[in-house]
């Protein structure tokens, strides 16, 4: 249930109970398929569109609570307990909550990750999980917690890391437990009985913080009423003008850049490759200190591979090849800063009168072709920010490559309306994107990047982390199946004069390989 959007993220959680090896597995796509049969038919679930469900909480606190879903992925939770109400919701772009106070948060990293993927099992009812971005693998067998019966244990995941185990009964094929260990929290099943052809739990236990669980019992189920989609969005403020904010900040973006080419830094890449069920097959982590280049560019200096340092003969080649490639640089400033204006004020003069969006410079694009959805203001990093999520307008035609690429995207962008400066962004391909009619690469559905950036005390933003999300088929053929992950820290100014480019020694290293 999405219910456990509303619980914290901090309580004991339970011990798995040992698994029993003795036994064949069964693949997770099996245990679904019974589990859709059980239930009532691919078939007849397909047909339901949306569901309403209202509540009795009954346990610590006392009230009311109704779940509604909509395929493929939507999902809103309102509890209405000791007089207070909180809110809920994830839809394919984001994942929100409003507490009691009515203060309201867009979720981001490992709690966004769990709320979408929970929704997108809830909401779809366990059909299509590939086309959802959802891996599955089966982990073991088990005695049900009552003993009085057994279970299969599957783990559902996506590459950016959210995973939930699911228990489903051996001999009723029906799902028994969701637990969430990120966030501590156990949701048991029961009670099942058919509503208009459709086994529902009427009774759902959660139990979160290690306290006392709260209890659901089912009092109604309406199917097919028609929800509209903008009941999962967030609450927006209307009077938030999207479309001038990115034109300030794309007003403020050539000096920050500028500012940015002061600070050289470490960069930690941690890469893992999955295979379809969710398994890690390879892990690597590298470190690099990374360089600005006068005049533009960075050049990377390798430190170590999965833990240990460069050999002291590989570390010497690594350190005159980027005091070389910085002395290059610094020479060539002059004759490529020239370059530069004048292909900028060539551009200038071809620029179109009315052309209001070429001064966004490379925001122009986004702003031509997504509509920005619900703008609202939130607290991030202790900062005021305004936030909105993003997607195509409808029938928008692309005029080039960059466009069409981002009319596939759908997402969440953070900014400091101080700053002007985008603090973070979250976007994902939902339906995938093919380069080259699908001949060169295609890109599947929940290929995703994420990037944050933070403030330093000069009030310099730089990166501060970035994640790629990537499962694309190469040349028809090839496919990968992959997670990068870059944490950027240890900032520090750096100038360069032509004549006396030099390379910091670097800070201390893991040991030598």
């Amino acid at each position: 249930m999405l219910l456990l959007i509303i619980a914290a993220c901090t309580p004991t959680f339970a011990q798995v109970a040992r698994t029993e090896r003795a036994r064949k597995l069964p693949a997770p796509d099996r245990i679904v398929s019974d589990y859709v049969k059980a239930v009532g038919g691919k078939q007849h679930l397909r047909a339901l569109a949306d569901a309403t469900y209202e509540w009795l909480v009954q346990g610590p606190a006392q009230g009311r609570a109704r779940t509604i879903r909509k395929a493929p992925c939507a999902v809103r939770t309102d509890v209405f307990l000791n007089h207070t109400e909180t809110n809920a919701a994830v839809n394919a772009r984001t994942a929100w909550r409003r507490d009691a106070d009515g203060s309201l948060r867009t979720l981001t990293g490992g709690d966004a990750q769990a709320a979408k993927l929970q929704a997108a099992l809830e909401a779809s009812r366990l059909l299509d999980l590939k086309k959802r971005d959802v891996l599955a693998r089966t982990l073991g067998f088990e005695s049900a917690p009552d003993a009085n019966a057994s279970v299969y244990v599957v783990e559902f995941s996506r590459r950016g890391g959210a995973h939930v185990r699911c228990r489903f009964g051996a001999e009723s094929k029906l799902l028994m437990q969701v637990a969430d260990e990120a966030r501590r929290t156990i949701v048991d099943y029961g009670d099942y009985r058919a509503e208009s052809g459709v086994l529902e739990p009427h009774r759902v236990e959660i139990a979160a913080q290690g306290g006392p669980p709260l209890v659901f019992t089912l009092q109604g189920v309406r199917y097919n009423t028609g929800v509209a989609d903008a009941l999962f969005e967030p609450p927006g403020d209307a009077s938030l003008n999207v479309v001038a904010l990115l034109r300030e900040v794309a007003h403020h973006q050539e000096e920050i850049e500028g500012r940015v080419s002061d600070y050289t830094f470490t960069r930690r890449e941690v890469e893992r490759e999955f295979d379809d069920h969710g398994t890690v097959k390879k892990e690597k982590t590298i470190v690099h200190e990374v360089y600005p280049l006068v005049g533009g560019g960075r050049v990377l200096k390798l430190i170590s591979e999965d833990g240990l340092a460069l050999a002291p003969e590989r570390a010497a080649r690594e350190e005159k090849r980027v005091t070389e490639e910085i002395e290059k640089a610094t020479r060539e400033y002059e004759q490529r800063k020239a370059k530069r204006e004048r292909e900028r004020a060539q551009k200038a003069g071809e620029k179109k009168d009315g052309d209001d969006d070429a001064e966004l410079g490379g925001l122009g694009a986004f702003v031509r072709v997504c509509e920005f959805v619900a703008p609202r203001r939130e607290r991030f990093q202790d900062r005021d920010v305004i936030v909105f999520d993003f997607h195509a307008r409808p029938g928008y035609k692309p005029r080039n490559r960059t466009e069409s690429a981002i009319a596939k995207l759908i997402g969440v962008a953070w900014i400091d309306p101080a700053d002007k400066q985008i603090m973070r962004l979250d976007a994902r391909f939902p339906e995938g994107f093919k380069i080259g009619g699908g001949l060169v690469a295609s890109l599947r559905p929940g290929s995703a990047f994420m990037f944050e950036q933070t403030r330093l005390a000069d009030g310099v933003w730089l990166p501060h982390l970035s994640q790629i999300n990537m499962a694309v088929k190469v040349f028809l053929v090839a496919g990968i199946n992959r997670n990068t992950t870059r944490e950027y820290s240890n900032y520090k100014r750096f100038t360069t004069n032509v004549g006396d480019a030099t390379v910091a020694a670097p800070n201390p290293t893991p040991p030598q390989r």
